[in-house]
């Protein structure tokens, strides 16, 4: 130990003779050796930290320009192939989306939904007619059923059991497809039912437990009719802790709206209705 400790001692330059001047012959080689050290190690951090960081914020950059959302004119591009003759060139389109990366998400959000809703504005202004309208929107059905959730998706937890139902006389029902088959696709067993009241709605929430109740409404004018169903839903509903998610246009920009009728929970879309759904029934402890 004692020798050890001695050639780790370094000679003290106030002596002078020999020992203080190999030390200054010594320490510039020691500095040199010190700053070769430092520019390895600073090497090694920029090859194996820094330009690794720098490539996946380059590629996450990229892959955001990619996943850029279709403007209106390719909504309406898309419109025009789902209603014109050939069917298969709409799902060739889609299959290309996601060839290319997409996730079905992402395009149910940015692609099906947005496309729905402009066919449904072009039968309303009259610019086409309903028949061209109702064959466009069976072929996005088409898709969203072909590439949707498939029919063997295993329930894994069975409160994850979701009603959604449309009001009486609402007619934009394709964003109500696409929650489902989102839910569908996280395990979630979902019941739609379109077009039910109050009645028909307290009736299908007491002869079977469900965790999640979804309404969706275009207009403001249904307000009153969702605000009736969800009452009934929440007094005639096995599950006493049941969570109420609304949707649809008459909700979007008006948070004010899901308390008036009477609901937990709004969501935009498939995904965040997953989302919603989940967090509601996680908080519905000994809710079975």
């Amino acid at each position: 130990m004692e020798r050890e400790s001695e050639g780790t001692r370094w000679p003290d330059p106030d002596r002078g003779g020999q020992a203080g001047r190999s030390a200054s012959r010594a320490a510039p080689v020691a500095s040199t050796v010190d700053r070769e050290e430092r520019r390895s190690r600073l090497s090694s951090v920029i090859a194996d930290e820094i330009v690794p960081r720098l490539l996946r914020i380059h590629r996450e950059i990229r892959r955001a320009e990619v996943l850029a959302a279709p403007g209106p004119d390719e909504i309406a591009a898309f419109g025009a192939l789902a209603m014109g003759r050939d069917g298969t060139l709409a799902q060739a389109y889609f299959e290309k989306l996601r060839a290319d990366g997409h996730s079905f998400e992402w395009l149910c959000t940015h692609l099906l939904a947005p496309t729905a809703r402009h066919l449904g504005g072009l039968w309303e202004q009259d610019l086409c007619d309903f028949v061209d309208v109702t064959l466009g929107l069976g072929r996005l059905q088409e898709i969203l059923a072909r590439f949707g959730a498939p029919a063997e998706t295993r329930v894994l937890d069975e409160r994850h059991c979701a009603l959604l139902i449309s009001t009486p006389g609402e007619k934009h029902l394709f964003g109500l497809e696409i929650v489902a088959e989102s839910l569908r696709g996280a395990g979630w067993r979902v019941r739609v039912e379109r077009g039910f009241d109050a009645v028909r709605s307290a009736a299908a929430v007491a002869a079977e437990w469900v965790g999640v109740v979804g309404v969706t409404l275009s207009g403001e004018t249904g307000l009153e009719s969702a605000a009736r169903i969800i009452e009934s839903v929440r007094r005639a509903s096995l599950n006493p802790r049941v969570g109420v998610i609304v949707g649809g246009p008459a909700f979007a920009n008006s948070p004010p709206r899901v308390a008036q009728v009477g609901a937990d929970a709004v969501a935009a879309d498939g995904p965040a209705a997953v989302i919603v759904a989940r967090q509601l029934l996680a908080g519905q402890r000994g809710g079975r």
